[in-house]
């Protein structure tokens, strides 16, 4: 069973899509997923098991509300809304896109009050995309947590996508031979959504502690040094976010070993560009525009930005015009040309 992180938990500002509430610890946090008769949501499609998560006394405990028959709601939302009360914010994976609403769907068919309105929630999916997206194949939930938390599933997991039909077939025949099988990938699940959490914990925790110094960036891949600029920018911690791209830049010319091309893609060229700019780091600057030339090849934006780099902010009028002859801008050349011309006659 997964460990609880720290009993005070970091600062989640920028992680997650709505904010958590102040002074959050781990035991106020309740794990929630659903199993359901299909994925498009609306009236017809039932929460015929909800799986619930939390830490108790530094244990993962794990509750799962079964529906036996459609029309049998309203104990599991009574549970359910009972339960709540003990917790501050539900946690989900994709769940304020999907098992919240259709939650709350059961809930006013049943013409009850929506048994997690009094909760905060964060959902783990855009967390993961902003902080491993850049470096995974894709964000879903296994994926993530293989590849981020070295959890694997057994061979005996279910596929998700023959869940309703097994609990259709309990309905129809009564047969409950695979339900097993359902339940155990609904607490994998639930126990999965707790290893993320705690993952993005460790995760927020060296955003709180900033930029490593120096060379001192041992196990930190090149990509999450990316994310975390993104996110402190997202925080308008501007030289915070700068110190990031500067350190994924470093750490990605080390990786790269012999290879010719730099690792990037042109998107951290912007983003680097863009959070360098902000905090004057122009021989930085210079660095990651001639890289991005080198690993992109010529881009009218990377040039552009080379021009006004070299004739305002470090004075190389040689290395501007340069610059400037491979876009289509006339009046910047023209106005190089006059201050060269004037820089020779005074030099």
């Amino acid at each position: 069973a997964p460990a609880p992180p720290a009993r005070k938990l970091p600062c989640f500002d920028a992680l997650f899509t709505r904010p958590a509430p102040p002074g959050l610890r781990p035991e106020e946090l309740l794990f929630l997923d659903t199993e359901t008769t299909g994925l498009a949501g609306g009236t017809g499609s039932l929460a015929f098991l909800v799986g619930l998560g939390w830490w108790a006394r530094r244990r993962f405990r794990v509750r799962q509300l079964f529906l036996p028959a459609p029309g049998q709601e309203l104990p599991i939302l009574a549970v359910l809304a009972e339960l709540a009360r003990s917790f501050r914010t539900v946690v989900t994976f994709n769940g304020n896109g999907f098992d919240l609403p259709l939650l709350r769907t059961r809930a006013l068919l049943a013409r009850r009050q929506d048994p997690l309105a009094g909760l905060a929630s964060l959902d783990l999916l855009p967390a993961a995309r902003r902080l491993w997206g850049r470096r995974l194949a894709d964000c879903r939930q296994q994926t993530v947590e293989e590849k981020i938390c070295g959890l694997a599933r057994g061979p005996q997991e279910i596929d998700s996508g023959q869940i309703p039909q097994v609990y259709f077939q309990f309905l129809r025949a009564g047969e409950s031979d695979r339900l097993a099988a359902v339940l155990l990938h609904n607490r994998s699940d639930i126990e999965g959504m707790a290893s993320i959490f705690r993952a993005v914990t460790v995760r927020a925790a060296a955003l709180a502690g900033g930029p490593p110094p120096g060379r001192e960036r041992t196990g930190l891949r090149w990509q999450d040094a990316w994310a975390n600029g993104r996110i402190c920018e997202a925080r308008r911690e501007k030289e915070a976010a700068a110190g990031w791209l500067e350190a994924a830049f470093l750490l990605a010319r080390t990786a790269r070993g012999r290879a010719r091309r730099l690792p990037f893609p042109e998107t951290f060229f912007r983003d680097a560009v863009r959070i360098l700019k902000r905090t004057a780091c122009w021989r930085r600057l210079e660095e990651v525009l001639l890289a991005g030339l080198k690993s992109c090849g010529s881009r009218e934006w990377l040039h552009r930005e080379a021009a006004i780099l070299y004739e305002h902010r470090l004075g190389r009028l040689a290395e501007a015009r340069r610059q400037a002859e491979r876009l289509d801008d006339p009046v910047r050349l023209a106005r190089l040309a006059r201050k060269l011309g004037r820089r020779a006659r005074t030099g």
